[in-house]
């Protein structure tokens, strides 16, 4: 058995193959490495990407097994295992994720760097670090935008045709200024297809990551070099090692901006509520429900299925999820009018919280 200074000594040499270069960098605060032979760094100005020929597969898988070792007799990556979230040796946060848990021939890492800076309230004060708060009651611009968009969905003054366009610009400016989507409807009405569609409108520059059963919504991004795809196996089980709760819980350490679970169907959706009350807005996700009402219903259900969700009061969980949930999207196939969206629903956390429908 390796001492605990041999361990370290490995990880190190390791490190010096590839990662160390960018630990070393003073300007950087998060590296991802999506895919081998390009390595992403959050720079003051944004997410930048570097061609690196260094990571290879070969050498994440290495990095990420003997990371393992150095982690304590339960840290495991491999195929059963692969999930890992480790402490590099200078105190960095790892986070690796390899095939089943990701595309193949691909080994997701993430790094969290540690700041060693401090700065004083003069330089807060001097960077305009206090200048934009505003009044507790007041409306932000963005809301007052889509409120006023949402407003015009429903004048019958219009036209047909220029209904739809406020309707679709509406959700495109929804997802484009971040807010929190479900599209509900039953199997078959088109909510992973739709979903796709708003998805195009996510801002190019931001970090996605995907997290679904079946491969779908990685093709819904060709756009969007920054992004992660994630994969729970169908049968997952409360006790299987990968599940969409476990992905959504290694999602907080790989630095998302963007979380897309393709649907709500368990006790993930209590981790799908923690996700977004942390503070990660623009999720877009999709629900079983019979109408855009009934989507509060069922999510608050699907959280009392989760160990730690089934301690909350069933009032509680209704208004957590009133509080994160921007805008429903409710969708329906009929032989009439084939694949259509019946229902849109916006929340505009305003005091009044008028909650109107189409």
């Amino acid at each position: 058995m390796s001492s605990p200074v041999e361990k370290d000594l490995t990880v190190r040499v390791q490190l010096q193959k590839g990662l160390q270069k960018y630990l070393d960098r003073s300007d950087i605060t998060e590296i991802a490495v999506n895919r081998p032979g390009f390595v992403w760094v959050e720079e003051s100005s944004g997410w930048r990407q570097y061609e690196d020929k260094n990571f290879t597969y070969d050498y994440l898988a290495k990095l990420g097994n003997v990371c393992a070792v150095y982690g304590g007799e339960n840290k495991t990556l491999d195929s059963a295992h692969p999930v890992l979230s480790v402490e590099l040796p200078d105190g960095e946060r790892a986070q690796f994720v390899m095939p089943p848990a990701c595309k193949n021939g691909t080994i997701s890492l993430t790094v969290r760097k540690i700041s060693k800076d401090v700065i004083g309230l003069d330089s807060y004060i001097k960077n305009g670090y206090f200048s934009h708060i505003r009044p507790k009651d007041s409306l932000d611009p963005i809301h007052e935008e889509l409120s006023a968009l949402y407003k015009g969905t429903f004048d019958t003054n219009k036209t047909s045709d220029t209904l739809n366009l406020l309707r679709a610009e509406f959700l495109k400016r929804c997802v484009e200024t971040g807010k929190t989507i479900v599209i509900a409807g039953e199997t078959g009405s088109g909510k992973t297809t739709f979903m796709k569609a708003l998805m195009q409108h996510i801002p190019t520059d931001q970090r996605i990551i995907t997290i679904e059963d079946v491969p779908e919504l990685l093709y819904g991004l060709p756009k969007h070099e920054n992004q992660v795809n994630l994969f729970y196996p169908s049968e997952a089980t409360d006790k299987s090692t990968v599940t969409a709760a476990s992905l959504m819980r290694s999602c907080l350490r790989m630095k998302p901006d963007r979380i897309l679970l393709a649907e709500l169907r368990g006790g993930e959706t209590f981790d799908f509520l923690n996700v977004c009350l942390s503070g990660h807005s623009g999720s877009i996700t999709s629900c079983h429900a019979g109408s855009c009402g009934q989507v509060f219903d069922y999510l608050a259900l699907k959280v009392l299925q989760s160990s730690t969700g089934r301690e909350l009061p069933y009032p509680v969980i209704q208004q957590l999820l009133h509080q994160v949930i921007d805008v429903i999207v409710h969708v329906h196939r009929n032989r009439t009018y084939g694949r259509h969206i019946t229902e849109l629903f916006y929340n505009s956390h305003t005091e009044e919280k008028k909650n109107e429908s189409l």
